[in-house]
């Protein structure tokens, strides 16, 4: 199945379970902030990620948030931006202590770093201070999704956008667990409990 596809099994799920949730949820990102925001990045985006802001811009910034991820809310693209710089700034001296800019980003994706690299671009948020982002340093994994912790540390997570969404999907359908988050339904809104 392909991103959209995958998408679009969540959306309607929650249409039909999780109502409020589905109206959180922000119009597609403009096609043209999408680009623009991929040169500020600095990074070659992988073609999910510019199908994921395609789909939708993130969540409304007030509450309740749409949390259609496994404890996670969809970030705009204004935000990954922002967050984006942000995070490599905050992190530098971090990455110098590690080997440097460099020789991190020279790792494939998916490998686990205790440092935010540029190479990360945030897709979701957890609110307390983790984030998804897409891994687009080289290598087989290129594009996959990896979950950084407040903490400072990167671990894969999922080999793609469409596998995450999928997986998604899968737990809200068939009421599994997807990532050891399960999907709960209160008030119209999707909560997600631990159960790993």
């Amino acid at each position: 199945m392909s991103v959209e596809s995958n998408w679009a099994r969540i959306v309607r799920w929650c249409e039909q379970h999780a109502p409020t949730t589905t109206t959180r949820l922000l119009p597609p990102a403009d096609p043209q902030a999408v680009l623009a925001a991929e040169a500020a990045t600095g990074q070659t985006w992988p073609g999910e990620l510019h199908e994921w802001f395609a789909l939708h811009n993130g969540g409304h910034p007030n509450p309740p948030s749409p949390w259609v991820l496994p404890t996670n809310q969809p970030i705009s693209v204004a935000w990954a931006v922002e967050l984006h710089d942000e995070m490599v700034r905050s992190s530098q001296d971090n990455t110098d202590d590690l080997g440097g800019t460099d020789v991190l980003m020279a790792e494939p994706a998916g490998t686990r770093v205790e440092t935010y690299l540029p190479a990360f671009i945030p897709i979701g948020e957890d609110g307390a201070g983790d984030y998804l982002a897409v891994d687009t340093r080289g290598g087989d994994r290129s594009g996959c999704v990896i979950v950084f912790y407040k903490d400072g540390g990167a671990d894969f997570q999922w080999a793609s956008i469409e596998a995450m969404l999928d997986c998604t999907a899968s737990a809200l359908e068939q009421g599994t667990d997807c990532a050891g988050w399960v999907p709960v339904v209160e008030d119209g809104e999707i909560g997600w409990d631990y159960r790993r």
